[in-house]
Parts: C-alpha cells; structure tokens; sequence
C-alpha cells in the first residue's frame, strides 16, 4: 500500500512540476511544486523498505527519520507559503520575501530536529497548517477549483492533527517523530490529489465534451471547412475541445449570413431549450427552415459560448434522433484532418 501512495503522490508532483516548466513560475506554483514533492518524499521514506535500505547504508543512524521529518517540516512551509500568497493584503512584491523568510524558518527548524529537538519543528507546522486550512476553507466553493482546493485543505487537517498530537506528546515527555503516524500517508494522498484535481478534471471535461460536440462539430466543418486552421495535431484535448467550440460558433456564424441578414420581425424564444430545438431543425436543413440572423445564434444572456454550443449538440443529437435522415446527401464525409 505504500508503495501505492508513493506513485500516486509522485505522479502528482510530475504533472505539477510540468505546469510550472510549460508556465512562468510564480510564488504559488513553486509552493505548490514543493510541497508536493515534499509530501511525495515523505510517502517514500514512510515505505519501512526504503527506509531499511537508506539506514543500512547511510553513514548516519536514523538518517530515513530525519529526512522523514524535514518533508514535512518542508511540506508546511510550503503549503504556508502557497496560503499567504492568495492573501489580498499582501503585496505581490513583498511575497517572494514572505516565502524566502518561511523557508528560512523551515530550514532552520529542520537543523533542530537534526539536532534531535521536535518541539520548534511541530509548533511551526501546527501554525503553519492552521493558516493553510483556515485560509482554504475560505475558498473552498462548488467548483473545479474550490473541490481541489477542498482536498488540499482536508489533507493538511489530517497533518495538522497529527502534529498536535505529537506536540502534546513531546510536551508530555514522550518521544514523537514528525511522520511517523499513517496518518500522514493518507495525508500526502489527498493532497497529491487534490494539487492536481483542476487538471485532472479539465481533462476529462474536454474530453466530455469533444463527444458531445462530435455530431454538431461533423456537420458544421464538413460545410464550413474554412473554420478549421491546420489539422489539430498535436494539440492537448483541452485545446482541441476549445477551437471545436470555436470551429462551430464561426460556421453557425457563417450559415446565418456573416451579419449580412436581418430578421426583427422574428422574436427569440424565451426558453433556451426551445431556441436550441429550433437552431437544431435549422443546423440540419437551413433551406427548408426559415432564415435566420446572427442574433438567433448568440448564446443567450448568462450563457458561456462553450455551455451554448454544448446545448445546441444536445438538441441537434436529439433531433438527429427523431429524424435520422440526413438533410443532405451531398455533404462529404468529414476527413480526419477535418475533425
């Protein structure tokens, strides 16, 4: 199982360390990359094989502990930093100063549990860990987003919880390794998850919606083929979804007369659903439906053009249904390049 969680967790830091080389790295990113791959050691070390091998061979006694306990200590200055850096109150330029203080204070305190002194190394994560969870649960919110944001929170509770106790532990005269509970490997799980929830969910939305749109975006490029630029290839399916949102708004454009037709005597539906119904007879057979102008195919107030085009595929799938007999014959079958 932990082997389990250590790959889980090293995958996660691998897709944050790729968002960070594909974009300009910021205080956030870098903070999330780092406490990641702090976790993600962490989940390694906590492997008792790991850590067998790395005490036989290393020079020092209980080298696996240490190094076990400086992730952590690492994983929350980071997770604090990340915190701090969506505070409104903080200035941008004085951010990076804030970060290279914390993981000043990381270093050092890890210098101590070196030593063989715990107790500054917990109060720092316990502190650290309360701004990070009260700071996420301000943001935490219905979205792809907030849901990550939720996973990063719940984890770095369950972190949080452990240092307490081990602090109240260490007070007590017992003797507490930062990490050494199983509660941190569930820990470092629901982070990883959580700091790759936004990409992960992304993903599999665009590829939701390629399906979707598969239909609409045939008919509408193999009449319109001059919308689509290049063949697509080797673009990312999230881009790939985004220019078929594109590809199907510009050939709509182009079927209701690029501007060029006025129709005021028609009123819109007030229903979306029916505007869509209507829009699906017209995408099918514009000559046996009636002329309609660019306003028909404007998204409706408080509609995204990607959340529009996703309704018109579903009407337009439902009416190929009822009717599924092509309107015309003599459209050509849409290449590959096409798609």
């Amino acid at each position: 199982m932990g082997w389990l969680v250590a790959l889980v967790v090293w995958t996660a830091a691998g897709a944050r360390i790729g968002r960070v080389a594909a974009r300009q790295p910021t205080p956030l990113r870098v903070a999330m990359v780092v406490a990641v791959s702090s976790a993600a050691l962490a989940s390694t070390l906590a492997v008792p094989d790991v850590a067998g091998r790395l005490d036989t061979v290393a020079p020092t006694v209980g080298l696996s502990e240490i190094l076990l306990e400086l992730a952590w200590t690492l994983f929350a200055a980071a997770s604090a930093v990340g915190a701090v850096s969506v505070w409104p109150i903080l200035p941008r330029p004085a951010l990076r100063a804030v970060a290279v203080v914390v993981y000043t204070v990381a270093v050092v305190l890890g210098i101590g549990l070196a030593g063989g002194y715990p107790v500054p190394a917990l109060v720092f994560i316990v502190i650290a860990l309360t701004a990070v969870v009260v700071t996420g649960i301000r943001h935490v919110a219905w979205t792809p987003l907030g849901r990550g944001i939720s996973l990063i929170v719940v984890g770095s509770a369950i972190v949080l919880a452990a240092a307490v106790v081990g602090l109240v532990r260490e007070v007590s005269g017992e003797t507490w390794a930062v990490g050494s509970s199983s509660a941190y490997t569930v820990a470092a799980a629901v982070v990883s998850v959580g700091t790759v929830w936004v990409l992960v969910e992304t993903w599999l939305r665009a590829r939701q919606d390629l399906r979707r749109m598969d239909t609409l975006h045939s008919v509408l490029v193999a009449r319109f083929p001059e919308v689509v630029e290049g063949d697509g290839k080797g673009s990312t399916t999230v881009l790939r979804a985004s220019d078929a949102v594109a590809h199907v708004m510009d050939a709509l454009y182009l079927q209701a007369g690029a501007g060029m037709l006025d129709t005021d005597e028609q009123d819109l539906p007030e229903s979306t659903a029916e505007r869509a119904r209507i829009l699906a007879h017209w995408i099918d057979d514009p000559v046996a439906s009636d002329v309609l102008d660019t306003e028909w195919i404007a998204p409706p107030q408080g509609t995204s053009p990607r959340r529009w085009v996703l309704d018109l595929a579903d009407a337009y799938a439902e009416f190929r249904k009822s009717a599924p007999v092509p309107a015309d014959q003599s459209e050509p079958p849409v290449s590959p390049a096409n798609r």
